[in-house]
Order: C-alpha cells, then sequence, then structure tokens
C-alpha cells in the first residue's frame, strides 16, 4: 500500500525588521535540536535551565482512567505502560507555560461531564495540549533506535527522521506557544501582509460522547505521526485535532456536519477518526509544503501553505477504496475485507442511508428496531481495548 503523505518543510523567509529573532527561533525548531540536551517544547538548554521528567500523557488523566499500568502501543510495536512513557522538558515549560494549561484542563476533564466543561475552553488552548501530547510522542520515539536493527551498523530510529519531519508545524505551534509568541497560518496567493486572512495552524473537532455502553472503555488516545493527527476521548468529549495549516476545517467540515448536535458512541468516534485521518491520505502533497516567515508587528511566525486559498486540496483522483478500508479496519478494529463490500460501497456506524446520523443501538429495545430495519446490519462492538495507534504504511 502507498505511504501516505508527509508534510514537508521547505525552510523559512523572513519579513518584518526582526531577522535574527525569527532565525534563531523558526531556525531552531527546524533543525530539531537533540530531546538530551534542549526542551523539546521551548528548545532551552539542559545545561543552562532545570529539566525534569514529564509523563507524556498527564498523570491526572491516567489516574483518572487507571491507566498507570495500561499498555500503550508505540510505533514499533513494543508495549508500554502509560506510566512509564516520560520525557525531560524544562521546569518552565513544565510549570508555567504548559502547566498553566494542565491546571486549567484538569478539573474539565476530571468533571463528570467533561464535554459540558470544556466547553468553556477556546479550541486553541486544547490544542495545544493535544499538540504537545502529540509532539512529545513523536520526540520520544524518535529519539530512540529501533530495538530490531539494534545489530545493524547504523540502526534506525523508531520513528523515522523523514516522518518526524512532518511534525514539524505541530512543533513550531508548540515553540511559539512556549516562548510567548503568536502563530498563524496562511495560503500561497494570500497578500503579502494578509493579516485579514490568517487562520489557526491547525484543525480542531469536539464531539460529545455517549457514554451509555459500559462495554467500552471511557478512554482512547489514538496517534498517526505520518499525518499529524491525534484523537482523544475521555469521558463525554471526544476531540480530533490536526495540526493541517487548518485546511481540513477549511474545505471539509461540511461534509460532516451531520454529526452536529449527536453524542457519538465510541465505535463511532473511532470510525470518525479513521474517516478523517483518511482524508489526509488523499491531499494533494502541494497543501502540506510550508514556507515560514516572521511577522514583527504581530509577533507572530506565519507559516504559509502550498496551495493557494481558494482551490480544495483533497482530490478524488487520490482517492483508495483499499488504503480507507484498511484505516477504517484499523481504526475500529475490524477485518478490512468486512468494511467494504465486493461493488466498493462501505458499511458505516454514522450515517443512514438518507445522509442523516445513525443513532447507535445500546439499549434492547434499540436493537431490536435495528434488527427491524432491512438497511442495518448489526455488527459486535469493537474490542474495548485502551490504544494508541501509529498507522502505518
Amino acid at each position: 500500500m502507498p505511504r501516505s503523505p508527509i508534510w514537508p518543510i521547505t525552510g523559512w523567509r523572513f519579513n518584518g525588521d526582526d531577522p535574527a529573532m525569527s532565525l534563531r527561533m523558526i531556525g531552531d525548531v527546524l533543525r530539531l535540536r537533540d530531546i538530551a540536551t534542549h526542551c523539546p517544547l521551548c528548545g532551552r538548554s539542559t545545561q543552562r535551565y532545570v529539566h525534569t521528567e514529564e509523563h507524556i500523557v498527564p498523570l491526572w488523566l491516567q489516574q483518572k482512567h487507571d491507566l498507570l499500568n495500561q499498555r500503550l502501543t508505540i510505533p514499533n510495536f513494543i508495549d508500554k505502560r502509560y506510566r512509564s512513557v516520560k520525557i525531560g522538558i524544562c521546569a518552565r515549560c513544565n510549570n508555567q507555560r504548559f502547566g498553566a494549561i494542565e491546571s486549567r484542563l484538569a478539573p474539565a476533564f476530571t468533571h463528570p461531564d467533561p464535554y459540558a466543561a470544556l466547553a468553556r475552553v477556546d479550541d486553541a488552548v486544547l490544542a495545544f495540549w493535544l499538540g504537545k501530547i502529540h509532539w512529545l510522542l513523536a520526540r520520544k520515539s524518535h529519539s530512540a533506535h529501533d530495538h530490531r536493527q539494534r545489530d545493524d551498523p547504523s540502526p534506525g530510529r523508531i520513528l523515522p527522521t523523514e516522518v518526524l519531519e512532518g511534525q514539524r508545524l505541530c512543533g513550531m505551534t508548540l515553540r511559539c506557544f512556549a516562548t510567548g509568541k503568536g502563530m498563524v497560518a496562511c495560503h500561497r496567493d494570500d497578500p503579502p501582509v494578509p493579516q485579514f486572512f490568517y487562520e489557526a495552524p491547525y484543525t480542531l473537532y469536539r464531539f460529545r460522547i455517549d457514554e451509555r455502553d459500559q462495554r467500552i472503555g471511557a478512554f482512547d488516545l489514538i496517534d498517526n505521526a505520518m499525518l499529524a493527527g491525534i484523537a482523544l476521548r475521555s469521558g463525554s468529549v471526544g476531540l480530533i485535532c490536526l495540526f493541517d495549516g487548518g485546511i481540513h476545517g477549511r474545505f471539509l467540515t461540511q461534509r460532516y456536519a451531520y454529526l452536529d448536535g449527536n453524542a457519538l458512541h465510541p465505535r463511532q468516534f473511532s470510525e470518525l477518526v479513521g474517516q478523517i485521518f483518511y482524508d489526509q491520505t488523499v491531499c494533494d502533497p502541494s497543501a502540506a509544503w510550508v514556507d515560514y516567515f516572521w511577522n514583527t508587528p504581530l509577533r507572530a511566525v506565519v507559516a504559509r501553505l502550498g496551495s493557494p486559498r481558494h482551490w480544495d486540496p483533497y482530490l478524488a483522483k487520490h482517492d483508495d477504496p483499499q488504503r480507507r478500508a484498511h484505516m477504517l479496519g484499523f481504526y475500529t478494529q475490524q477485518d478490512p475485507a468486512s468494511v467494504m463490500t465486493d461493488d466498493g460501497r462501505f458499511f458505516t456506524s454514522l450515517r443512514r442511508l438518507d445522509g442523516s446520523f445513525l443513532p447507535f443501538a445500546v439499549t434492547e429495545a434499540e436493537l431490536e428496531a435495528a434488527r427491524l430495519d432491512p438497511t442495518m446490519e448489526l455488527r459486535p462492538p469493537i474490542n474495548p481495548t485502551i490504544r494508541r495507534r501509529l498507522f502505518e504504511s
């Protein structure tokens, strides 16, 4: 199967009157300094600033869902316990910039209804928090050699460098937040000073989760390093974030508008994650190329995407039904062969034949009604294991 498109970086350029600042910070992110010597969030040296070991998945979230001894799967399929997955970051990031986010989000996520509690939290805060988990998982995976190649003269990394390079937009976003700067995105054909067109460098979706099905665990973390995407489900809230320059939100939001106002069963949420991550595999590579600018008046980094503003880069010619079936099967824990029919149609737990939302059958009455509906096919629930996955070709 073809590899999913990687999100490359072309380089950096400057505008404004402070090229030294832009060169130092932007160049530092592009350089990807060793996490053993520099904080992966702000870039501060371990020799000049105190660094501490930080749980990549916050400890308070692990405690809420009893994850400490649960296993998560890193990209080369070696299991690690959540409690042992740590990385060194500087005390300032840990206790101040990102610590302030954790202090704000912990009460919301531990609230009886996290979805309602998070309604008062800006998208940017959630994106920075999810981005931190995503970026640190990637940096941690890249820092270690693949044990399967330990006897090779030059063993590869668990997460290859070329994949990590596709995470730089996420890394740049976090660096800007860590150092008190702004971060925005624009398109190739925007005016030279396009403040009016500046947008968030990410796409974030929130969904209410239907918690009635007790067979399914209350937590799931799904991370895709190839596609710069992360999804997290905790209690009544489901979040999906792409570090894509905002293009998914710009061009494909309406595709999923039928879900607005509906609560998704965990299985439906997993299918939606697979669908949205699959969308990124049909995106034209030009939309992934990024030039970085420093905007002095706004004190912000501008990520300029390689695609025009009004051109939809999600191309039908890149559609691959087999790849789609593989991804949907992977994220919903089904055999890909059972996801697609012989004539190329796909089974879904999300939509009716008329395109409206399909409520998930949980109670006996709902299941009986589904059995009597000739358009429905009942299937057993997904395996309720907690997981963290990397989609690989």
